[in-house]
């Protein structure tokens, strides 16, 4: 095992010692990665209810157009990603993870609870757009600092098993999105199309808050990381993003293309694909909506499965090979969508699993290029500069090379090019070195 120059191997060994599948503190991973799923459900109910808050906060004669302006806003969450992962990684990587995790969640809770009361556009016109796009910013500011916390919690928490520990906690991040869906599906299955709108969306935006009440206080029970604590007065920089910055930008690189390509078919999947599935391949929105929730359930179990391998067998090889077949895959699957020439249950299982090659490694493998005192700081830069860059604009440039071009398989094309910068990255992995022996390698 590779030990870290930031003074804290020893600590790393007595964690380790208490970290073996067995003796793995499975109740502060959970209540870490908790917080995550509640936030992600809010973040991604935005995308599942895309439709209808198109016509309640962005009416134009053309439905496609208004969908688009609804994508446009729901890339201003991914956008304002960097601005929350640098404040809130300041307070993490400074006064530690526990309070810049407790602030978000609240916040977050604060602003999806808002959402669901804001009155539509035909009741008070632009302000309510202006109201619903500033909310949407907050929420991106709040997972901004979120994800990238959750990783190196759950990192520093069990530095030998760390590909579990992200594992368990991505299933929890995919569970909430996993209930957003769910929430949809039987919103759906109970209330016309015309109580959705008027309502029922709304419905769903309120469970988030009543979830992400639930989660503060669970969260709140929360210890501060063995790993940031045993830094002591080590934890000398003045401005953690700074440093990062100016001494990590090679790794910070290496973190975008590796991220990348998880965000950039995570939002696919999560809010692009059930449209796509009843506006352009012509399936029924239940349907569309049935089958995406079995998709994310499945990569969720998927996911914890991979990190587990991952902590035995060389992770960045079982990442490639997912890469690999994304690049390959990702056309034909569109392709086979439109075509309807393979049960839709079966495709996206397929889908699910090959994804689950690349949701099962990247946050471990991110988490490795950054030493303990920056890990946080480091993280928040690279992962939401590609969620900004990969996952905010997907769903966005996808639905518009729909609506522009004849190849209606056209996204597929898109998705092996991010894939293929993803594989680019990983294969760099080893020969871009920070300086620094900062990986928690087994």
């Amino acid at each position: 095992m590779k030990v870290l120059a930031d003074g804290s191997a020893a600590e790393v060994g007595k964690i380790e010692s208490r970290s073996g599948l067995a003796g793995l503190d499975w109740k502060t991973i959970s209540l870490a990665s908790i917080g995550g799923g509640l936030e992600f459900y809010d973040f991604i109910a935005y995308g599942v209810f895309a439709q209808y808050i198109a016509k309640a906060f962005f009416p134009a004669e053309d439905p496609a157009v208004s969908l688009v302006n609804t994508f446009a806003v729901f890339a201003v969450g991914y956008l304002s990603r960097p601005f929350g992962g640098v404040l809130f990684s300041h307070v993490g990587d400074t006064f530690g993870r526990r309070r810049a995790f407790l602030i978000s969640l609240i916040t977050m809770t604060a602003a999806t609870m808002a959402m669901a009361a804001v009155p539509a556009y035909e009741t008070i016109g632009l302000a309510a757009t202006v109201l619903f796009i500033f909310l949407r910013f907050i929420q991106g500011c709040c997972v901004g600092g979120e994800l990238p916390g959750a990783i190196t919690y759950v990192v520093e928490t069990a530095p030998r098993r760390a590909g579990l520990a992200c594992g368990v906690m991505f299933f929890c991040v995919n569970t909430g999105s996993f209930i957003a869906v769910f929430v949809s599906s039987m919103l759906h299955s109970y209330l016309t199309a015309d109580e959705v709108q008027s309502y029922g969306w709304r419905i769903g935006f309120a469970v988030g808050g009543v979830l992400g009440v639930v989660g503060f206080l669970l969260r709140s029970k929360m210890q501060e990381s063995e790993l940031f604590k045993s830094l002591g007065e080590r934890r000398t920089a003045q401005i953690p993003a700074m440093e990062v910055i100016r001494s990590y930008w090679g790794p910070v690189l290496l973190g975008v293309g590796i991220v990348g390509i998880n965000q950039a078919f995570i939002a696919i999947l999560n809010v692009g694909m059930t449209p796509y599935l009843s506006r352009v391949a012509g399936y029924d929105v239940k349907i569309a909506t049935s089958v995406i929730s079995y998709a994310v359930g499945l990569l969720s179990f998927g996911i914890v499965a991979v990190g587990f391998v991952s902590d035995l067998l060389p992770r960045r090889r079982i990442f490639q090979l997912g890469a690999l077949l994304l690049i390959v895959g990702s056309y034909p699957l569109y392709q086979a969508i439109l075509g309807k020439t393979v049960d839709l249950y079966l495709l996206f299982a397929v889908a699910a699993v090959v994804c689950a090659l690349v949701s099962g490694t990247f946050g471990a493998l991110a988490a490795e290029l950054f030493p303990t005192r920056l890990r946080f700081s480091g993280l928040a830069i690279s992962y939401n500069l590609a969620a900004a860059l990969a996952g905010g604009f997907t769903p966005l440039i996808t639905s518009w090379i729909v609506a522009t071009g004849e190849d209606k398989a056209a996204p597929g094309i898109y998705l092996s090019i991010v894939a293929a910068v993803g594989l680019f990255s990983a294969l760099l992995l080893g020969r871009v070195s920070s300086g620094e022996e900062a990986r928690i390698d087994r």
